[in-house]
């Protein structure tokens, strides 16, 4: 196949995907905020392009549209409308959707209408509710193309839903469209020959990270009724999540069905990929995980789901907590560490407890992580890139020229792996004998990543994420602030410590990063998911960011 052949391919597909837009849902081009514009979260609901009645709509939690829809005050295809009309304006500005099938999604929340006018019944606890998911699930009648060109027409479309998409669908929600990936879902940027970048709404010359970067994007330019579902190997689900000030669960492995989605490394299981809920709040995100949970009973149909139902947990009054604030090995950016600061005088204000945190064995559990990644010498991602000749974009350059790991490596990888996740767990144990009640602490509090916004090209830092990952812990993202660039200027003092730590502090410009968002990631054990949406609604509420995302109509 020659070069060209992979692009004519990528134009044919962008523009069918062009033409499921809406005509009359989409701004004149000459209307849109100009490049000049980086900013553009508020643009949706300040641009005169939504009714009242729609951003009244999308500036609600899914909860609060489920009882709207419940007393019959708004149907299911009223707020599904709502919702993609926002989705078209969010697009036009970031170009954040890959899939669109907004006529399916209407026609189905009709059809949910129908049901309960005439059985007076809800189909289940997500009636109507609209979910957007990332490329990488498949949904019946639709393309997945994670990304590469030799998927977009391969196949036209799925004959069923990913095992997640079929157990939201039952419960009731409606999907109207897909995300943005990067190529194969392993780069730290949403970028790919077939529909291009993803921009960040907080900065448009920032990335959103990847890979479930057109999630993010398209959340923070949603409003209050986002949830979306991404997916996580490495970060992907809290890098972008950070990038946007959204609050996202990266939960262990098991809690969440996997099944039927699409992979650029099908069959990697030395670290799992996970899915989990993308949301501007954590009263839609606790909703989503009760559902699936609960309501779907996916170890039913999923083989790799435990049996574990969502849990009630009650924490203790005052919670403990360790503070990370650098790994040792990128330092953070001004805006990150600023973030990481609040945090703790906010909850040592408020009388819980922070002790100090070492990050023990990060380098190399974030080092093996990426071994992983390369195990099969990167057959797969060769395999797919050749169906069309796409070549490999610099950040998979490794996936080109990696050599496959023998079983006797990737055996003894393992063993090394489990060797220093029980270093890291004894770790945690032990600070029960540095706390001031004598018990362990509850949760880690640190970065997401070392950047508070980054340039197109410009991330090459997934340690901060990786290394739980390789444990397979409970991590979640809380937003707290934005960098502003007359306070998180560069320390010019600083010796960068080793050439990751010095690219990174060179490519620091408090100009360009101006602006973007500054998240912190909590931490908690091996399958305390239920135990980590609680700790993150009181993290946030000390900070005042649970309501980060309301916005005064």
């Amino acid at each position: 196949m020659t070069i060209q052949s992979y692009l004519d391919i990528a134009e044919k597909k962008r523009c069918l995907r062009d033409t499921k837009f809406k005509k009359e849902w989409l701004i004149p081009e000459d209307e849109l905020p100009g490049s000049d514009v980086k900013d553009v979260l508020s643009w949706p609901i300040e641009c005169g392009f939504l009714s009242s009645r729609e951003i009244e709509i999308t500036e609600s939690d899914l909860p609060s549209i489920a009882k709207q829809i419940q007393s019959k005050t708004w149907s299911a295809f009223e707020v599904t409308s709502a919702y993609c009309h926002r989705a078209s304006i969010a697009h036009q500005l970031v170009n954040c959707l890959s899939e669109v099938f907004f006529e399916e999604g209407l026609a189905r929340a009709k059809e949910l209408d129908d049901i309960y006018e005439k059985t007076g019944k809800l189909v289940g606890p997500l009636h109507g509710l609209p979910i957007s998911l990332k490329d990488n699930l498949n949904v019946k009648g639709q393309a997945t193309t994670i990304g590469f060109v030799g998927f977009a027409f391969n196949p036209e479309e799925f004959n069923e839903d990913s095992c997640l998409v079929s157990l939201l669908r039952n419960a009731g929600a409606v999907f109207s469209f897909k995300t943005n990936v990067p190529v194969a879902m392993m780069m730290p940027e949403s970028t790919n020959y077939i529909f291009g970048n993803t921009s960040n709404p907080f900065n448009r010359n920032l990335t959103s990270g990847g890979s479930s970067g057109g999630e993010c994007a398209l959340g923070a330019l949603l409003g209050r009724c986002y949830c979306g579902i991404g997916s996580d190997i490495g970060g992907s689900l809290r890098i972008p999540a950070s990038m946007q000030n959204l609050f996202t669960l990266r939960p262990s492995s098991g809690r969440f069905p996997t099944l039927g989605s699409r992979s650029g490394l099908p069959g990697l299981e030395s670290v799992a990929s996970v899915n989990g809920p993308i949301s501007t709040t954590l009263t839609s995100l606790e909703l989503y995980c009760k559902t699936v949970v609960n309501e779907g009973k996916p170890w039913l149909t999923d083989p790799k789901c435990l049996e574990l139902p969502w849990r009630e947990v009650e924490l203790p009054e005052k919670l403990i907590f360790a503070v990370l604030k650098d790994d040792g090995v990128v330092k953070p950016y001004p805006a990150i560490s600023r973030a990481v600061d609040m945090t703790v005088k906010s909850l040592k204000e408020a009388g819980h407890e922070v002790i100090e945190w070492n990050p023990l064995h990060h380098k190399r559990l974030t080092d093996i992580v990426g071994e992983f990644f390369l195990s099969d010498g990167g057959k797969h991602c060769k395999e797919y890139a050749n169906l069309t000749g796409e070549p490999f974009f610099p950040y998979m350059k490794m996936y080109n020229t990696a050599k496959e790991m023998s079983v006797s490596a990737l055996w003894d990888l393992h063993s090394e792996r489990t060797k220093l996740c029980k270093e890291y767990l004894e770790q945690w144990n032990s600070t029960a004998s540095k706390t001031a009640c004598n018990r362990p602490i509850d949760a880690i509090v640190m970065p997401v990543s070392p950047y508070s916004g980054v340039g197109i090209g410009k991330f090459t830092y997934i340690g901060y994420t990786a290394v739980f990952n390789a444990l397979d812990w409970a991590a979640g993202t809380i937003p707290v602030t934005r960098a502003d660039k007359s306070c998180d200027v560069k320390d010019t003092l600083y010796k960068p410590r080793n050439d990751a730590d010095k690219l990174t502090y060179d490519l620091f410009d408090a100009e360009e990063v101006d602006g973007g968002a500054a998240a912190v990631q909590i931490v908690c054990k091996k399958l305390q998911e239920e135990k980590l949406v609680s700790i993150m609604k009181v993290v946030s509420k000390t900070l005042g960011t649970e309501s980060y995302w309301d916005r005064k109509l």
